[in-house]
């Protein structure tokens, strides 16, 4: 349980401060998630949130993990990347560097130069 909430994550230009309970989602870096219990301590207009529903603030989205997950966790993702955003991104996969087009067309351009 969270006993005492501390901030962190300082916007330098309106001073925002972000709850401390938000850590960075491994493999999609817009998507922040947090426990549900620290979730419900925080934002307390939102203790009532089911499995697999979205609310939204002025600024992110918020959803709470489905069945598969046991609802244990709330995701959170900017309103800039749409509602459906975790849907689009959620399982997509790593792309290393030389799947990118630019490091093709380089090896293609070095080739051609030699």
């Amino acid at each position: 349980m969270l006993q005492e909430i501390d901030l962190m994550r300082v916007c330098p230009k309106c001073g925002y401060e972000d709850p401390v309970i938000w850590h960075s989602y491994r493999w999609v870096t817009d998507l922040d998630y947090s426990r549900f219990t620290d979730f419900q301590q925080v934002y307390p207009q939102w203790k009532d949130l089911q499995m697999g529903q979205i609310v939204e603030d002025e600024h992110d989205y918020y959803r709470r993990t489905s069945e598969r997950n046991k609802g244990y966790y709330v995701q959170r993702w900017s309103k800039i990347l749409g509602k459906t955003y975790y849907k689009s991104r959620y399982f997509e996969r790593f792309l290393s560097k030389r799947d990118f087009p630019d490091s093709r067309q380089r090896k293609l351009d070095l080739k051609e130069e030699s």
